[in-house]
């Protein structure tokens, strides 16, 4: 199968999964279209000039994602603003409350730097072990459990649930 082929083959069966990986790490539709596009534009350029296909088509896609997430945060990175609006404490149970409470994680999720919002998403939503995800960011396992519990630290103070029990922690 001819490389325009495959990568076209592949997108249509994993396109769905890659967008919704894209959007656990930007939580905006638009950008993990354009995040998922760039990914696959990078990769179809890398395998063009070097030729060859990967293994794993899935794992080195979700890795290209990562590594464009990754590339744009830290480019704009330097054009962020701050603001000091800090989240209510813990809502109640109603819908409406939950979903302030979505917001609150949303806007807690920003606040963290590209590689532990990747740990986070690649451990939490993909559901990849330690090893894996110390594979897709190039880095060590006991890198992967640092960024998880600074991330997870970080998410807990700025949800008001940093005196939380285990059991309700995030």
């Amino acid at each position: 199968m001819e490389l325009d082929d495959a990568l076209a083959d592949v997108a249509a069966r994993s396109g769905g999964r890659l967008l919704r990986v894209a959007y656990q790490l930007t939580h905006d539709r638009v950008t993990a279209q354009d995040l998922v596009q760039d990914a696959l534009l990078r990769v179809y350029g890398s395998l063009r000039r070097r030729g060859g296909a990967p293994d794993d088509w899935y794992a080195y896609l979700r890795r290209a994602v990562i590594n464009e997430y990754v590339r744009t945060r830290r480019l704009r990175s330097n054009s962020e603003v701050v603001t000091d609006a800090v989240p209510d404490g813990p809502a109640g149970e109603a819908i409406e409350d939950r979903v302030v409470d979505r917001e609150a994680l949303w806007a807690a999720l920003e606040v963290l730097s590209q590689r532990q919002r990747a740990v986070l998403v690649l451990r939490y939503y993909e559901g990849l072990p330690d090893g894996q995800i110390a594979a897709v960011l190039g880095c060590r396992d006991a890198s992967v459990r640092s960024l998880a519990s600074r991330g997870l630290a970080t998410l807990r103070q700025l949800t008001g649930l940093a005196g939380a029990d285990q059991e309700t922690r995030i």
